[in-house]
Formats: structure tokens, C-alpha cells, sequence
């Protein structure tokens, strides 16, 4: 064996596998340098932390393996082919104009850029009295609300700010569907609440949350 050309033939694939083990390596240390400094990237139309990012990323990572195996386990034992979800969010008939309300938008950069991406015009506003502005006094019509359930308007920290959006919402006599979008630790207690006030929906994944915003119709 001609041990010299072994090794020659063998370093055009060692090369990337060794900066790939130690790029693994000294990620964490990266990703602190980038932390400490305050390093942002763009996510859509967003400038959000590298911390907030990863952060965000892993929450989506999470939610669609946990869908998934959700829907392996309705799947299996199932008679004919699997027929994929559409990958459009709306029927393209409808408006696609959404008003989003949350005091914190970048929280839910990864959500609206894709909304974005799919032709749909989001408008962010961080309070509920400027979403009732564009509602009620301005008039704009929107084909669904997405809020937070609860945020700091005007200095206040308001635990049901979205409860509250609904409630001013239909009091206005405004039919357009409302989406509360929150935390797992919160969605139990406010899911039945929501729909008894009026609400179309509550979730904490945003997998159900672009699902129901599919399913909407004219």
C-alpha cells in the first residue's frame, strides 16, 4: 500500500471534516462572543439579537418536531398516500392583510417574515389603542388580528391586554377573526376564555397558527 498517496487522496475530505469538528467545537464560544457584544441580524424587515434569535429558532424547531410526531402517530395504520398541507397560508382569493398587536414585535420575526414572504401585508402596531385607531377610527379592514395576551402599554403592564382587544374589538361591531398568540403556560387558562368573548382562537405554536390562518375563507 502506497501509504503517501493514501494520505494525498485522503486530505481533499479530511480537510472539511476537520473544520466542520471544530467549528462544532468552538460554537458555544462564538455564539457567546456574539451574545456579550450585541451582535443582531436581520430576520425579514427585523434587526433582532443573535440571543433573541436562537432563542425564537429553537422554540419553532421545537414546535415542528412535536407536530410531526403528532402527525406520524394520526398517520400511521393509514390507508392510500400521505397528501401534504398546501404551503399556502391563505386562500388567494382572500385579503391578505393582517394586523398584528404585540408590544414586542420582534418577538414573532421568524412568523411575520414568512408571512411576508408569502404575500401577505402585515401591519405591526404595539398597543390597542392603536389598533383600534386603524380599526374603528380609520376604518381599514384586515383579514384576521393577531395579538399577544398580555403587554405594557403606556407604562402599564396589562396581563389580558388581548382579552381586552377582543372585547373593544366586537364591541365595535367588528367581525374580523381574532388570534390570540401566547405561551403554553398560558394558552389552558385563556383558550375557552377567548372564544367565549368572541375570539376565533388561541395557540402557543406556530404551526397551528399559520394552519388556522390557511383555513380561513371569504
Amino acid at each position: 500500500m502506497d501509504i503517501p498517496k493514501l494520505v494525498e487522496s485522503l486530505g481533499g475530505f479530511a480537510w472539511p471534516l476537520i473544520a466542520a469538528i471544530v467549528l462544532w467545537k468552538i460554537f458555544p464560544q462564538i455564539r457567546d462572543v456574539l451574545k456579550s457584544r450585541g451582535f443582531k441580524i436581520k430576520i425579514g424587515e427585523m434587526e433582532v439579537s443573535v440571543q433573541d434569535a436562537s432563542e425564537q429558532l429553537r422554540t419553532l424547531i421545537e414546535d415542528l418536531q412535536k407536530k410531526v410526531a403528532e402527525l406520524r402517530l394520526h398517520t400511521q395504520g393509514a390507508v392510500g398516500a400521505f397528501r401534504p398541507v398546501q404551503p399556502t397560508i391563505m386562500p388567494p382569493a382572500a385579503p391578505r392583510k393582517i394586523l398584528w398587536v404585540d408590544d414586542n414585535p420582534s418577538n414573532n420575526a421568524y412568523e411575520i417574515a414568512r408571512l411576508r414572504d408569502d404575500g401577505v401585508e402585515v401591519t405591526e402596531v404595539t398597543s390597542t389603542d392603536e389598533a383600534l385607531r386603524l380599526l374603528v377610527t380609520q376604518h381599514i379592514s384586515f383579514r384576521a388580528i393577531i395579538s399577544d395576551l398580555d403587554r405594557r402599554e403606556e407604562g402599564v403592564y396589562r396581563p389580558k391586554a388581548g382579552i381586552s382587544l377582543i372585547e373593544q374589538v366586537r364591541s365595535a361591531g367588528i367581525t374580523t377573526p381574532i388570534f390570540i398568540y401566547t405561551t403554553a403556560r398560558a394558552l389552558e387558562r385563556t383558550r375557552e376564555e377567548v372564544q367565549s368573548i368572541g375570539g376565533t382562537g388561541a395557540t402557543a405554536s406556530s404551526v397551528e397558527l399559520f394552519e388556522m390562518l390557511r383555513e380561513l375563507t371569504l
